[in-house]
């Protein structure tokens, strides 16, 4: 909804101020071309600032969300090495912390690169990572 009302009001805004171009873009405006102008200006610029502003309070809003869950994942990824001394799967850490097969892996990868961690392989094939705690 708020992306709609953002786009309602960016194009308001950008009618009003051709509005005011068009007024002003003639040789001999009159005083109602002028007074056209100044109502496109009047309305147009604060429905663009109103709608940027609105773009910006999402963005910040889904600034906001990401680093919450980066947060919240580095919190899971710390509390479940310390209880499995040191030692993780992908697929543990993707059921703990609701992510794909995929996105787990790649975390856990970054992490230890990050942490000189070694990596296992279990007798099923699958992968095991040991984080050596300090």
């Amino acid at each position: 909804m708020q992306k709609i009302f953002a786009g309602l009001l960016f194009s308001i805004g950008f009618i009003f101020l051709t509005v005011t171009v068009s007024s002003l873009a003639i040789k001999n405006p009159t005083p109602k071309d002028r007074s056209a102008a100044a109502g496109g200006i009047m309305l147009g610029v604060p429905a663009l600032a109103a709608g940027a502003w609105i773009v910006w309070k999402e963005k910040k809003k889904q600034d906001d969300l990401l680093e919450v869950r980066q947060r919240q994942l580095e919190f899971n990824f710390l509390t479940t090495l310390q209880a499995n001394n040191g030692n993780i799967t992908p697929i543990d850490f993707a059921i703990a912390n609701q992510l794909s097969l995929e996105e787990s892996k790649q975390y856990l990868d970054k992490k230890a690169t990050e942490l000189n961690a070694n990596f296992e392989v279990t007798e099923d094939g699958g992968v095991s990572y040991k984080f050596y705690l300090s």
